[in-house]
């Protein structure tokens, strides 16, 4: 009898926490989602902080980078909705949280890759959700004058003016410097050209992100004796914002940014998952991504060979890739399990 009464008192106090927020006690449509007096004292959303771990207490580690594939059912959650105007203003997918940190600057450690070696601005993170394209007459006015550098001649700007590659730099096929010279020509000539007529201008929509690849660590901690994760780093890879097409053609995939996961949470704590059982019950992001609620694919697993990904070393194969992403998760799980077999 007290075990019942037990469980009932946890089920009633699990759904008043996770509740949909003045749902059923709202007097008009703009008092939805917002909490009360007593809600806001009552509040305990607060996530549980990562406890600090001494190196000596480490047998074994191992840091992996995963793709969250956002075309499978089961990670939909992270996905939906991409269209808000047709939901309550309390459901906002996974990249409206992260965006919306970002911006408002309670996210900053943002990075171009998962490794953190190189720091993303904020101003260069705005930039890559908007992008100016050339319609077809626009790139035959271009193409008629040999490329946007003859162009820009045409219109008055000077040699000075333009961005120049030395000889060295194009002998050296220094690609990213190419690129970048490039994207600062290409961005000049929209000042001489017709909006609309010569060039669209395509914004970032949440339907856009196509996977997500997280990187974590998993750790045997001789203390508890188990085996933890902990994520690490988070990035949206979305379709290429002049290149808006079908979801299923990931050959144009790229990074929106790369955040560091500490630095998350605080965001993610009052950003809950919309739950297709039972809307009542509900999770944070912080949660799902903690305790990994989603079904994910290793692609890199740390190694001597310059980190070398999955794809390098088996070409042409997806299914032998799928195989090698199970051994290593394999591989993982049989380090615990073999701390108590003998």
């Amino acid at each position: 009898m007290i075990k019942k009464i037990s469980l009932l008192l946890l089920l009633l106090f699990s759904v008043s926490h996770y509740s949909q927020t003045n749902l059923l006690s709202a007097k008009n449509p703009s008092e939805i989602g917002k909490k009360s007096i007593s809600q806001i004292s009552n509040d305990s959303e607060q996530y549980l902080e990562y406890g600090d771990v001494e190196e000596k207490d480490i047998l074994f580690s191992k840091v992996i980078w995963e793709t969250i594939d956002l075309n499978q059912r089961s990670n939909f959650h992270l996905l939906y909705p991409t269209t808000l105007e047709v939901v309550g203003k309390e459901r906002r997918p996974l990249i409206h949280y992260l965006i919306q940190g970002i911006q408002s600057g309670e996210i900053d450690s943002i990075y171009s890759d998962g490794q953190f070696n190189r720091q993303k601005t904020l101003d260069a993170f705005n930039k890559s959700l908007v992008d100016s394209v050339y319609t077809p007459d626009g790139f035959d006015k271009i193409a008629k004058f040999g490329g946007a550098a003859n162009f820009l001649k045409r219109q008055g700007i000077t040699d000075n003016e333009l961005v120049n590659m030395t000889q060295a730099e194009v002998d050296l096929l220094n690609l990213e410097a190419f690129n970048q010279r490039e994207s600062v020509l290409k961005s000049m000539t929209f000042e001489y050209l017709i909006r609309g007529e010569d060039y669209r201008i395509n914004n970032f929509t949440y339907d856009m992100v196509v996977e997500y690849k997280i990187k974590g660590v998993w750790y045997f901690d001789k203390r508890i004796s188990e085996l933890m994760y902990r994520p690490l780093a988070i990035a949206p890879y979305t379709k290429s914002v002049k290149n808006m097409g079908s979801r299923n053609n990931k050959d144009d995939l790229s990074a929106l940014v790369w955040i560091y996961y500490p630095h998350v949470r605080e965001t993610l704590k009052d950003a809950y998952v919309f739950s297709d059982r039972n809307s009542v019950v509900r999770k944070s992001f912080d949660q799902i991504i903690n305790e990994r609620r989603f079904d994910a694919v290793i692609y890199l697993e740390e190694n001597m060979y310059e980190d070398r990904l999955v794809e390098d070393y088996i070409q042409n194969n997806s299914f032998m890739r799928l195989l090698e992403s199970e051994r290593i998760k394999e591989k993982i799980r049989n380090f615990e399990h073999d701390m108590w077999s003998w």
